[in-house]
């Protein structure tokens, strides 16, 4: 009897021990860790920067176009949005004007709607999803939305659990804090739902001393003795202060004690310290995902829309 109960209770263990250690395969109950990079706006950075860092990683993201800025200052030709089609990014509607569409009426939504995709896939593209500017939506929004598009993106700086509300996509926006980012991506993954990042422009903040003259918008930078050659940008969504420098390292990569030359401008300045590096930030992240993680997708939205059995339902106005 003793030799039974001894003999019941091995059996027991071992069945209770079988799959207790570490799983690579799709988490239980119908979720799964997942990360997206969203880039909005059509900037022309996406294409000049962000492409060639994805692909070093094995990896793709989405960029979400404003369609009224195609080919304007700084933002993107329809040769470049096609370019990051055919490395696998995903494009994305973000309405022709990129308006407040709390504040629209029904037409005007349908509008924005509506030619915006028209747009886009006028260029032979396949477009299936929104990002709503300034993350923001309403009910009617989200409904008119749902007649052309497959999904819509917004804010909240929350993680989407389970099955998410395709119309009520949330996301992060991206900031210079590494420990910050990697801990989102940390969160995901423990609590297997889907992480959206967004960001804008592409660029680097060098601070400056010594600054002489002003600079050019889009002008070409001469950074030595590191021997970085850069592109003097804008920043769109908030002034320069002080001698704060923006630009998007083209080739190398800025250093203190760095002066920066104007090509065109003359100007002049020396780099006391790098504030941030955008290039090097997204690499990093994509890496902590890559080294930490190798079962969490780095997917585009309708990828992770795909691996999450939402319903791809893009049918068009009627």
């Amino acid at each position: 009897m003793k030799r039974l109960f001894l003999a019941t209770a091995a059996v027991f263990i071992l069945a209770s021990c079988v799959g207790a250690g570490p799983r690579t395969g799709a988490p239980a109950g119908g979720t799964r860790p997942l990360v997206t990079f969203v880039f909005d706006d059509g900037n022309d950075t996406d294409y000049l920067a962000a492409k060639d860092i994805f692909a070093k990683q094995g990896a793709v993201a989405c960029a979400a176009i404003t369609t009224a800025y195609i080919n304007t200052r700084d933002h993107m030709t329809p040769g470049q949005i096609l370019g990051l089609r055919d490395a696998g990014w995903e494009i994305m509607s973000h309405t022709v004007s990129h308006p407040h569409l709390t504040s629209l009426a029904p037409d005007e939504l349908e509008s924005e709607f509506s030619k915006s995709k028209a747009s886009l896939e006028g260029l032979g593209l396949t477009v299936r999803n929104l990002v709503y500017p300034y993350n923001q939506s309403n009910a009617l929004a989200r409904k008119l939305a749902a007649k052309y598009y497959r999904s819509g993106r917004g804010g909240t700086n929350s993680l989407n659990a389970g099955a998410p509300d395709p119309f009520n996509l949330k996301s992060f926006t991206l900031k210079h804090d590494l420990v910050r980012m990697k801990g989102h991506i940390d969160r995901a993954y423990a609590d297997k739902s889907w992480l959206i990042i967004y960001g804008h422009e592409i660029n680097a903040q060098v601070k400056l001393s010594d600054k002489q003259g002003t600079f050019a918008p889009g002008e070409t930078l001469s950074l030595k003795p590191s021997g970085t050659t850069a592109r003097y940008v804008t920043v769109h969504w908030f002034p320069v202060f002080g001698f704060s420098l923006y630009l998007l390292p083209l080739s190398g990569t800025p250093q203190p004690g760095d002066v920066v030359t104007g090509v065109t401008s003359g100007a002049t300045g020396r780099v006391d310290y790098v504030m941030y590096n955008e290039l090097e930030e997204l690499a990093e992240l994509i890496g902590h995902v890559r080294g930490n993680y190798p079962d969490m997708r780095v997917v585009t939205i309708d990828q992770g829309l795909d691996l999450l059995a939402v319903p791809n339902d893009t049918r068009g106005a009627d």
